[in-house]
């Protein structure tokens, strides 16, 4: 044990000790040669150490040299940028003599802009103003924009002699730096070129000068923000900059610019007004929003719209009233803003006023808004209520769609009246609510899932209501509890369609008293009775139906019977497949055995084409020269022998032989 703490803590010691200069040396040489493609791992080791810098400051002089030395000319392009990423996090002055020598080549001064771009010495400005005066093409885009990006104010002047170069993407690249930089000398600048208004740099300088704005009215000079932007707002300017210097003005009002928007309500103005009214959702005045809704029925419809989405924003009674009002408008698209938008706002007082939606023509989207904003809305059980208690008055196809929001909305309190609304006499009704039932449906509820069950009235519903009842009793997770509910039931029920319908839940229950329950069934003088419990017993859940099943195979008279047996026993055998054994091959050698005809053949050779174990295809060769089958034949031999190559080579390539058409024998020749 003693030896055991002696080797961690030496081992502890190395981790902890400066990579050795040996070993340096290498991790540089291998980074030197890096292309993209390559391992990555040189790449990784220098990371790790560049992450543990933060607790071994020693580390980060020496990462610092090796990041150096990648600068090197010999050094891959791939290398250097990566030692241009990692000095834009840990390079100090020591480096900037390398990156000078990158902004000399038009190739690697990207890179070194990358590193300078937020180096935290003024040194780094003067290095790149430098490098500017001879920088040509792409290479002095790149340092314009760095010298931009670090608010280089020493910059001014050649940025604003560039900003007048015949060179549109130069001028704009200085226009933009000069608007990032905002000092007093490049405001001046921008505000000449503003005044210039040359078509080709236009867009730019009026982005600058909104910058210059953003920035006077952060140093609290809103009135030098307020001029420049009234300057850009005039209708001489693009819309997109008329646009921009709006929206600016509006945040340099002292009311928040609630006068200045209704005014570009109140006018022609077609550009501004959904600038305007979007600006009304970040109001913070008290009574905005209540200044504002009066304005809704004012506007036009596609105005209107954006005033929704804008009053959507407060949660005041002024802005929620005016909104519900819009429900009832003329317009689909007015409506379905309102509708969208009460759905996210509203709770259970609002039930009504959709719901009343839902009626005259509408158009399915306009339908979908309706559901997705009653299922949206808050208030949780009250809300809930107020949904099941407009079934009561609501037409047909109104209850459907009541129906699929209630269960969207997990509303479990709606079972008793989906319930009742189960027994209608309309099928589309009657399916709605089985499908509701059996989403909400608990396992307390399973009783009265199996009563409605039995006494289904609409017909085409009974496959909906045995799907109910099904996923009732998944709910309940003893099986013989499962089974007790379904036979008390049962024992009162006198009608065939309802006992039908009991012995078909009975697979979901699986235990050996249901199991008995379908074994007699399948005796029962009613034909219907026997139909329903073999067609049970085929959706059994196990294979310990698979004698009686085979019993009706061997020695039924009734065809639908024998082809239930025989494709739940297929079914079973099928699901055998993945682990072959000379048990499931004699049961396909019984499924064979009771195959009267072809189409009973094709039914056993689907599953059996699955089973990869060298004994199945025996079953399958006698059926090649049976012309009615050859075809799947031929299909389960060559799925077989691809299943079972690896393991018998011999068995598959024999098998693929008997595929092979007989050589053709050659006639002898007329003498």
């Amino acid at each position: 044990m003693k030896q055991t703490l002696a080797i961690l803590a030496a081992l502890a010691v190395a981790l902890a000790l400066p990579l050795q200069a040996a070993d340096m040396s290498q991790l540089i040489a291998d980074t030197a040669k890096y292309e993209s493609g390559q391992s990555v791992e040189p790449l990784r080791k220098f990371e790790q150490l560049l992450r543990d810098c933060a607790e071994k400051p020693e580390l980060r002089a020496e990462l610092e040299g090796a990041m150096i030395k990648l600068l090197a000319p010999d050094a891959t392009f791939e290398a250097r940028r990566f030692a241009c990423q990692q000095l834009a996090v840990i390079g100090t002055d020591a480096s900037l003599p390398a990156l000078a020598g990158l902004l000399k080549n038009e190739e690697t001064v990207g890179i070194a802009c990358l590193a300078l771009g937020v180096h935290p010495s003024a040194k780094a400005n003067g290095m790149l103003r430098d490098a500017l005066a001879s920088a040509r093409g792409r290479a002095r885009l790149q340092i314009v924009t760095t010298l931009g990006n670090r608010r280089d104010a020493e910059a001014v002047k050649p940025l604003s002699e560039m900003a007048c170069d015949t060179d549109a993407l130069a001028a704009s690249a200085a226009i933009l730096a000069l608007g990032k930089i905002a000092s007093e000398p490049a405001c001046k600048t921008i505000a000449a070129l503003r005044k210039e208004a040359k078509p080709a740099v236009a867009r730019v300088v009026a982005d600058a000068s909104l910058r210059i704005a953003e920035k006077l009215a952060a140093d609290g000079d809103n009135k030098g923000a307020t001029t420049i932007c009234e300057e850009l707002f005039q209708p001489s300017q693009p819309a997109n900059v008329r646009r921009g210097a709006f929206g600016a003005l509006l945040r340099l009002d002292k009311d928040g610019g609630e006068e200045r928007i209704l005014t570009a309500i109140h006018g022609s103005d077609a550009l501004l007004k959904p600038v305007a009214i979007a600006a009304i959702g970040s109001l913070k005045s008290r009574g905005a929003a209540k200044k504002f809704a009066v304005e809704l029925p004012k506007l036009q419809p596609c105005e209107q719209v954006f005033m929704i989405e804008a009053l959507a924003g407060h949660s005041d009674d002024a802005a929620r009233s005016a909104i519900r009002a819009q429900v009832s408008s003329t317009d689909a698209a007015v409506r379905r803003a309102a509708i969208v938008a009460v759905g996210r706002q509203e709770s259970a007082s609002v039930v009504p006023l959709l719901v009343k939606a839902m009626k005259g023509d509408k158009s399915p989207e306009e339908l979908q808004d309706i559901e997705a904003a009653l299922v949206g809305l808050h208030g949780g059980a009250a809300t809930d209520k107020a949904l099941v208690a407009e079934l009561e008055t609501s037409p047909a196809d109104a209850k459907a769609r009541l129906f699929t929001v209630l269960s969207r909305r997990g509303a479990h309190v709606a079972v008793p009246a989906l319930l009742e609304e189960a027994s209608s006499a309309d099928t589309a009704t009657a399916q709605a609510a089985f499908q509701a039932i059996g989403k909400l449906a608990a396992a307390d509820d399973l009783p009265a899932v199996l009563e409605r069950l039995v006494g289904v009235r609409a017909a085409d519903a009974r496959s909906d209501a045995e799907s109910a009842a099904a996923r009732a009793m998944q709910k309940i997770t003893d099986p013989a509890q499962r089974t007790e509910l379904i036979m008390a039931r049962m024992a009162k029920c006198s009608n065939t369609e309802g006992r039908c319908s009991l012995l078909s839940l009975l697979p979901n229950a699986g235990d050996t008293k249901a199991l008995d329950t379908l074994k007699k069934a399948g005796a029962d003088n009613d034909p219907a009775i026997r139909e329903a419990a073999i067609r049970a017993l085929a959706a059994w859940p196990n294979a310990t139906v698979w004698d009686p099943l085979m019993t009706v195979c061997r020695k039924s008279d009734s065809t639908t019977l024998r082809a239930l047996a025989l494709r739940g026993l297929t079914r079973m055998a099928g699901e055998m497949n993945a682990k072959p054994d000379a048990a499931l091959i004699e049961r396909y050698r019984q499924l064979m055995g009771v195959a009267r005809n072809a189409d009973d053949v094709k039914v056993v050779l689907a599953p059996l084409a699955g089973v990869a174990h060298p004994d199945a295809l025996p079953l399958v060769f006698p059926l090649l020269s049976n012309p009615g089958v050859r075809a799947e034949a031929e299909l389960a031999v060559r799925k077989i022998a691809a299943a079972i190559k690896a393991q018998n080579p011999e068995a598959a390539r024999a098998a693929l032989q008997r595929l092979q058409p007989p050589p053709k024998t050659q006639k002898p020749a007329k003498k």
